[in-house]
């Protein structure tokens, strides 16, 4: 048996409303969907394979939409000096689940109107890969995206230098070279 509200089943609305509470229904129900959806973006860092030492941990960059974790979006570098191209790939598996996982940074989140927006996707993949300096990696990318988002206002200075500082340490807890 269960308790039910002193007020149920009275007044003149529908389903024990009261006649206020049914016109703000039906108002409501005619106005466009004004839903605020969300991106966050997350900096994800991975243990170097075989060796794990700071030049070999690999970074990438992931966006969870409308705080679902099985909506998202994970941006990579692939290939090798002077072949460095970007990768996308849509709803892997959470982060924690991958091989060599270390670290998930948050860097913002960001308001977005409609769950299509693309400007934070957009802006990430329309940052250059550098493809002439030998020793630029996927860690120096995602800085220069971080640069980008904040170029971009998308992200604050602030949520981009926090990021990065929070990329460099992590990094900096593995060995600087391999133990001979």
């Amino acid at each position: 048996m269960g308790n039910a509200s002193s007020t149920a089943g009275h007044g003149s609305g529908i389903n024990g409303k009261d006649k206020n509470q049914q016109a703000q229904t039906d108002m409501t129900q005619n106005q466009p969907d004004n839903v605020n959806h969300s991106q966050t973006l997350w900096i994800l860092i991975f243990r170097g394979h075989p060796h794990d030492i700071q030049s070999t941990r690999v970074t990438e960059l992931y966006i969870v939409f409308d705080d679902n974790e099985s909506k998202n979006l994970t941006i990579r570098i692939q290939g090798q000096h002077p072949n460095f191209s970007v990768d996308e790939v849509w709803n892997q598996a959470a982060p924690r689940t991958r091989p060599h996982f270390f670290r998930r940074l948050a860097v913002a989140t960001v308001e977005t109107s409609s769950e299509l927006d693309m400007s934070l996707r957009d802006a990430i993949l329309g940052t250059p890969v550098n493809n002439i300096e030998p020793d630029w990696t996927c860690q120096s990318w995602v800085g220069d995206v971080l640069t980008t988002l904040q170029d971009a206002r998308l992200i604050t200075v602030e949520e981009g230098d926090n990021a990065l500082n929070g990329m460099v340490n992590y990094i900096a807890r593995a060995p600087w070279q391999s133990p001979r």
